[in-house]
C-alpha cells in the first residue's frame, strides 16, 4: 500500500507541482484513524513553508486533542 501511495504521490506531484519530490505522506494507524482499514494522507507540499504548516496545523489539531478542546474520535483499544 505505501509504494502504491508513493507512486502516485510521485505522480501526482510531478503533474501539480513539477517534482516528483514535493509531498508527504501520512500513514494512519490503528490509534490514529476515525475509519477501519489502513490508509495513506497525501500532501502535496511545494516548498519548505508550506510543510512547516503542515506540521504546526498537525501539532496544534493534536494539542487540542490532548487538552480535550478538541474531540478526539480516534478508536480506544479496549483490553
Amino acid at each position: 500500500m505505501v509504494a502504491l501511495g508513493m507512486e502516485h504521490a510521485q505522480c501526482l506531484a510531478q503533474r501539480k507541482i513539477g517534482g516528483r519530490e514535493a509531498f508527504g505522506m501520512i500513514y494512519s494507524g490503528y490509534s490514529a484513524r476515525r475509519e477501519k482499514g489502513w490508509h495513506i494522507h497525501i500532501i502535496l507540499l511545494g516548498n519548505r513553508w508550506r510543510k512547516a504548516w503542515l506540521y504546526f496545523v498537525l501539532a496544534g489539531k493534536n494539542l487540542l486533542q490532548a487538552l480535550s478542546i478538541r474531540k478526539d474520535d480516534a478508536p480506544r483499544d479496549q483490553s
